[in-house]
């Protein structure tokens, strides 16, 4: 968590355009919200009722909804892809620079693969977290609540029972969460292992031939290969186990829902259609929680590289400026030599 708040503090020169994603998201994700009213006045106003008034502006009002709904779409992906990009520009922008002021005792300990390997391989992994993943999970959020206040308005019984689930499916995705981010830095690992081999290699290439070790080397990236797949594969092990845990726990508050919003219907205490609205609106909410799992899952994994960058940026400079340092006069070198016809001053190149 602190590593994504220090990553969340990128964000901050470019606010005025969060504010403005977050709205258009917003907007973008409740018009989902429209529907299950609309299957609810279909059942219990326009087919009990034949009333074709309400037929009319029903279709009118879908139409209206989602027009206004693809604007806002289009706005949300624009902007968020804007902030995402921005903030990558300016960590890579500082990572860069963090790299030129370390001493030359950093360049000796690592290969020149594995320093690459952070502006490139765990950069995108911050790129992943910050814009596919945070747009989908305030997509996700806004419809959770959204559909949770229109449930509470149907029937605030049936709401209660179907909150009793949400902690059990909090608690799983917390406990794998913890796991998965574990496995998300041994993948990350891996693959700065592989490219610092592979550059190794790449660039001995005619040492390796002049020795002979063309199967030395083959069997080193085969075996780092390997350890790479497994890492990988232990992740989609914890990952392939959490979505149907939570499926599982969801499905279980959706089956409660059924039987004693049956019986309110059958008692006549709510309509037919307020119980089918009451149900959508529930898949609505579990389909969010079902994703926000994976989202969670996918943002610790990227998280190992965020503390893989950070890492970096906080490593101590050995060499540095005094604090009274006095920056050196700029030399200027006047001509001394002529190239035919031309006679170039130093000065204007420095």
């Amino acid at each position: 968590m602190k590593a994504y708040l220090r990553l969340l503090a990128y964000i901050k020169p470019y606010k005025k355009r969060l504010i403005e994603a977050v709205v258009c998201i917003i907007v973008a994700a409740g018009a989902n919200l429209y529907l299950p009213w609309v299957i609810k006045d279909m059942i219990d106003k326009v087919l009990a009722a034949r009333d074709m008034d309400m037929l009319n502006l029903i279709c009118v009002g879908i139409v209206v909804i989602f027009f206004v709904r693809g604007i806002f779409y289009y706005g949300q992906g624009y902007l968020v892809s804007y902030i995402g990009q921005r903030v990558i520009v300016d960590v890579r922008d500082v990572l860069f620079r963090k790299l030129q002021r370390l001493p030359i005792s950093y360049f000796d300990r690592h290969q020149t693969g594995e320093i690459m390997s952070y502006i490139s391989n765990d950069v995108a992994a911050l790129q992943s977290a910050l814009v596919e993943r945070m747009v989908e999970a305030v997509t996700e959020c806004a419809i959770f609540f959204g559909s949770l206040v229109m449930m509470v308005l149907l029937d605030w019984k049936l709401s209660v029972i179907t909150l009793i689930t949400v902690p059990l499916v909090g608690l799983a995705m917390d406990i794998f969460g913890k796991r998965v981010r574990s496995a998300g830095a041994v993948i990350q690992a891996r693959m700065s292992d592989i490219t610092a081999l592979m550059q190794e290699s790449i660039s001995s290439e005619r040492v390796v031939k002049s020795f002979v070790r063309e199967g030395y080397e083959i069997d080193r990236f085969h075996t780092q290969n390997e350890l790479n797949f497994r890492a990988v594969m232990k992740d989609a092990q914890l990952s392939s186990l959490l979505t149907p845990t939570v499926e599982f726990l969801a499905a279980l508050g959706v089956t409660v829902i059924i039987w004693f919003g049956g019986k309110e219907v059958v008692d006549g205490v709510i309509t037919a259609g307020t119980l089918v609205a009451f149900l959508t609106y529930a898949v609505n909410l579990a389909n969010p929680v079902k994703r926000l799992s994976r989202i969670y899952a996918q943002i610790q994994k990227a998280m190992a590289g965020a503390d893989r960058v950070f890492a970096l940026m906080d490593m101590e400079e050995t060499v540095a400026d005094a604090p009274n340092a006095s920056e050196l006069p700029r030399i200027e070198f006047h001509e001394t030599y002529s190239i035919g016809n031309v006679k170039p001053k130093w000065s204007d190149v420095l």
